[in-house]
């Protein structure tokens, strides 16, 4: 934003456009705003006042075309604001994206398609190793006559099997609050 000069005095263009149509001080029009007036109620009043029909809508005279000077300063005004708008959200993307890559940097996200690689490896993996399970204890089994001891051998296998998907729980670091939920 431009600094202004040190002596100089910021006026209001809107207000000076709108006093320079309806023939009127800058500072009559700023009070009238602060009071609550309508750029509308001040043009027909300053019509009544110098005892000349009140202007059409929006400030329009019949004899003149197109809007008003204090409407193009107030339109000229809600660009500058749109394109203020604009230049805040560009900002913020690109602080958000600034996070995000520097996050990766430091190792504290993952792209998406190595966490779906890496999980859909380890359940196949799993599944290998439960599938795997009859054929590898068919004849332990088989040779086996005491039930307590084939239950020994199923438990002992199973323990094993199950220990890779434990493994995920101190991978990911899961604490007894989030296990639970």
């Amino acid at each position: 934003m431009k600094k202004i000069p040190a002596g100089k005095r910021v006026v209001n263009t809107g207000v000076n456009a709108l006093a320079r149509e309806v023939g009127l001080s800058p500072n009559t029009i700023s009070k009238k705003m602060k009071a609550g007036q309508t750029p509308e109620q001040i043009r027909r009043d300053a019509a009544r006042r110098q005892g000349r029909p009140p202007s059409s809508s929006h400030g329009r005279t019949k004899t003149r075309e197109g809007p008003s000077e204090y409407e193009l300063v107030i339109q000229g005004r809600e660009r500058l604001n749109a394109l203020d708008e604009m230049k805040f959200r560009r900002a913020k993307a690109l602080a958000e994206r600034q996070e995000i890559e520097n996050a990766l940097r430091r190792g504290e996200l993952m792209p998406v398609a190595y966490v779906r690689r890496w999980g859909a490896q380890f359940l196949t993996d799993g599944r290998d190793t439960l599938l795997a399970g009859p054929s590898e204890l068919a004849d332990t089994l088989a040779a086996e006559t005491d039930p307590l001891k084939v239950a020994e051998i199923l438990r002992a296998w199973l323990e094993r099997a199950m220990g890779k998907f434990h493994q995920i729980e101190r991978l990911w670091g899961a604490t007894e609050e989030e296990q639970v939920a």
